[in-house]
């Protein structure tokens, strides 16, 4: 769509690394989906030898593969060198290697791994025909692909509160692609896409700017090369967040809702 805003690579792996040190403190719900993922992929009943993890974060899902496969290589990658040092630190094993890399150019030669995984990462691409082309092209024949990312029903409420009392028509929160899209780029880049569904996955918030600084601990920020300009001063602000607050409660809390889309694909 001619529409959108791009994305800004350098702004990405910036905030990214800035978050490093609080990621993992804030990173619940990433936890929650990498696990979630996990357990697809144990379910697939396969033994992949060379494993990689794209978009690695501090290593969440690496982590947790080598708990499932022991015995096999993993690589864990990501653009934002912070994280990267994170995960480093926390590596104990001799079969984990953590390192820098663009999920749109991999470092990796072709049929290089049995398994690429990828937990909340894909929503941050620029170029998602580019990214699911590498993905596939590293894969050995028959690998599997198996991936949870974010869809455009996330963060519904708040992009509904910006154009209430901010801008009805700034986007301050950049679009992610839909199911559809997904399925249809998985396809036209050689996969054979066994499974795909949505879901919706609601988290609580004591108030908006909890919220907020959970979005900003994990660098989750706007990372689009045209951010709009119409959140200025504190009356805006406020009306922001009362306008949040008042409208999406759970008891004593505020809700954001996240659409979580999650695929499983065999290299055809």
């Amino acid at each position: 769509m001619n529409s959108r805003s791009f994305l800004d690579k350098r702004r990405i792996a910036l905030s990214f690394s800035r978050a490093a040190e609080t990621y993992d403190l804030f990173s619940q719900l990433q936890k929650h989906l990498a696990n979630e993922l996990a357990k697809t992929i144990s379910s697939l009943k396969i033994s992949p030898k060379n494993i990689l993890d794209i978009g690695t974060g501090t290593g969440t899902v690496a982590f947790l593969l080598h708990g499932k496969f022991g015995d096999a290589r993993i690589t864990g990658c990501d653009i934002a060198p912070g994280m990267i040092e994170k995960a480093v630190q926390k590596n104990r094993s001799g079969n984990m290697i953590f390192e820098v890399a663009d999920a749109e150019n991999l470092p990796y030669g072709d049929g290089s791994f049995d398994l690429v995984a990828s937990s909340t990462t894909y929503q941050w691409v620029e170029r998602l025909d580019a990214a699911f082309a590498e993905a596939e092209r590293v894969l050995k024949k028959t690998g599997h692909f198996a991936f949870i990312t974010l869809g455009p029903e996330s963060l519904a409420e708040l992009k509904k509160s910006f154009k209430f009392t901010v801008d009805e028509t700034a986007k301050y929160l950049h679009e992610y692609k839909t199911i559809g899209e997904i399925s249809t780029i998985l396809e036209t880049c050689g996969f054979k896409v066994i499974r795909i569904d949505s879901r919706h996955v609601r988290v609580a918030y004591s108030d908006f700017k909890d919220m907020f600084r959970t979005i900003k601990g994990i660098g989750a920020l706007n990372a689009t090369t045209e951010l709009p300009k119409g959140l200025r001063g504190r009356s805006k602000i406020r009306s922001l967040i009362k306008y949040y607050e008042s409208n999406y409660r759970m008891e004593d809390n505020i809700y954001a809702t996240y659409e979580v889309i999650e695929a499983v694909c065999v290299k055809a």
